[in-house]
């Protein structure tokens, strides 16, 4: 191709990229100024960075099930700075989820240019990464610890590999693992990558001291976790495990398969011909250099792993299409894809076109008009709940109950406490049944049923259902429906029902 003919495409390809660098972040600001719930669970974690902000222990079991959280206490820590000086808001967690997603764009980043991968391909892997993690019906962007434990995870996978395997890297790979597991548990993942990785292609020994690390690390944190948080595992950890049964569906993993493939369509038609045609080059020359490069063997084993995992679990979860699949597999299948189109010279003439068009695909469907759609019910869902003191309020709410300092009764993760409390058959034989979760949901439960009858709530927004405080009895007997809203929550794509109720 005519030098003069490249540099035109390189410039087109440049200002492509710059174009939907500006797209994604004019959505993402947009995001993460919207001053109301995006996703109908953002006050979840909310309500235990508000726990640490007024000095409380968010996993105290006298706070259950009002402030469930089951993904972890790292996320409401990082937050907890901010939320001190500037109040725990949507705000300041959303900027936590962005700072989380920038720097794992940056990391991986610096892995591509470690691989030698040109600018202009590093850069469309990036913003391909950052428009799945912005995509609209995920939670990463929104008050989420997802990016902070892909951050954590990426971090495990890639220290080592930066520092050449040193038992320095090893250690630090070991802290970021713990760190990630209590971000959000399957941020562990990391781990087993690179203890496996270490074992088949670098060292044994290394591989044994790091796996030996590990656990010790995560034995003295289990413990030590387990001291100060009293209910942490039953959220964290006895939650998701007791659950997957009831969240588990096969043909929803069929389904964000075809899904993501659809969305990555371009990306995976280009990898497969240029593996293909690097293939048919392998086998004519008999050069397995290429092979040999480390790089690309441990995103490629990562690779394996993502898929592995979101196969027998992760990618089965029907309430979450497409979360982990952009969050597990997209970073390690975008720097592979990257460096297998670097090292064809044909991905000029027939590549850039295509990997345009793919992120034009995954770029369409961001709709800016959502933040300003319906705002006239999120204003007069906004002046109900602060014109009372007493409010039982929906999860979509709950992020204004924090703001404005309110009692929180379902923060949205509330109904999912009591499957914490019980313990698989398997591990019965050496622990037990945790009672409190029974007794706390039952006084729970008592506790609403009361105020309602003494109708102490001045106002009652719920779904239409009133589920889950399961006392829509109470309700119709001493409430009166009033009205309803609609409220739109942007990053869901979603409205949420409200009913207004007051007493009789």
């Amino acid at each position: 191709m005519p030098i003069y003919l490249k540099t035109v495409l390189k410039i087109i390809f440049a200002l492509f990229l710059a174009f939907f660098a500006l797209k994604l972040l004019h959505y993402h600001v947009s995001l993460i100024n919207f001053p109301y719930s995006a996703t109908l669970r953002e006050g979840a974690m909310m309500t235990s960075t508000d726990a640490l902000v007024h000095g409380l222990d968010p996993y105290d079991m006298s706070l259950q099930p009002n402030f469930m959280n089951p993904y972890g206490i790292i996320y409401p820590l990082l937050v907890w700075p901010l939320a001190k000086i500037f109040g725990t808001t949507l705000l300041v967690h959303r900027i936590v989820s962005a700072f989380s997603i920038i720097a794992c764009c940056i990391l991986v980043f610096l892995v591509l240019r470690k691989m030698s991968v040109p600018l202009l391909l590093n850069l469309w892997a990036i913003l391909m990464l950052y428009a799945s993690w912005l995509y609209q019906g995920t939670s990463t962007p929104s008050v989420d610890p997802g990016g902070t434990a892909m951050l954590f995870l990426l971090l495990t996978v890639f220290t080592p590999c930066f520092l050449r395997y040193s038992y320095k890297s090893l250690l630090l790979s070991a802290l970021f693992a713990i760190l990630a597991f209590y971000t959000k548990p399957y941020g562990v993942l990391g781990a087993p990558i690179i203890c496996s990785y270490l074992f088949l292609f670098v060292s044994k020994k290394k591989s044994l001291a790091y796996g030996c690390l590990l656990l010790a690390f995560m034995t003295i944190s289990v413990l030590f976790i387990n001291q100060i948080f009293p209910a942490y595992f039953d959220n964290c950890f006895f939650t998701s495990l007791n659950m997957t049964h009831a969240w588990s569906r096969l043909d929803h993993l069929y389904f964000q398969i075809d899904l993501y493939s659809k969305i990555y369509a371009w990306t995976l038609i280009l990898l497969g011909i240029f593996i293909a045609w690097q293939g048919f080059k392998i086998y004519k020359t008999k050069d397995f250099t290429i092979l040999k490069n480390d790089d690309i063997r441990l995103v490629s084993w990562a690779i394996l792993w993502a898929c592995f995992v979101l196969y027998t679990s992760l990618g089965r979860h029907t309430g979450a299409t497409l979360w982990y699949f952009f969050q597990l597999l997209s970073p390690f299948l975008l720097i592979a894809a990257a460096w297998v189109f670097s090292q064809n010279l044909l991905i000029d003439m027939i590549g850039v076109p295509f990997l345009i068009i793919n992120l034009f695909t995954i770029t369409s469907k961001l709709d800016y008009t959502l933040f300003n759609k319906n705002e006239p019910n999120w204003l007069a869902a906004s002046t109900l709940l602060s014109q009372y003191p007493h409010v039982l309020a929906s999860p979509i709410l709950v992020p204004l109950l924090v703001e404005e300092n309110k009692q929180v009764y379902d923060n949205g993760q509330t109904e999912y406490f009591l499957s914490g409390a019980d313990r698989p058959s398997w591990m019965q034989g050496f622990l037990k049944t945790d009672y409190r979760g029974y007794i706390q949901m039952a006084k729970f439960f008592r506790d609403i049923e009361h105020k309602v009858e003494n109708k102490d709530f001045e106002i009652i927004l719920l779904p239409p259902s009133l589920l889950p405080l399961g006392i829509d009895e109470a309700i119709h007997k001493n409430y009166k429906m009033v009205g309803n809203l609609v409220v739109l929550a942007p990053q869901d794509v979603r409205p949420y029902d409200i009913t207004v109720w007051v007493p009789q």
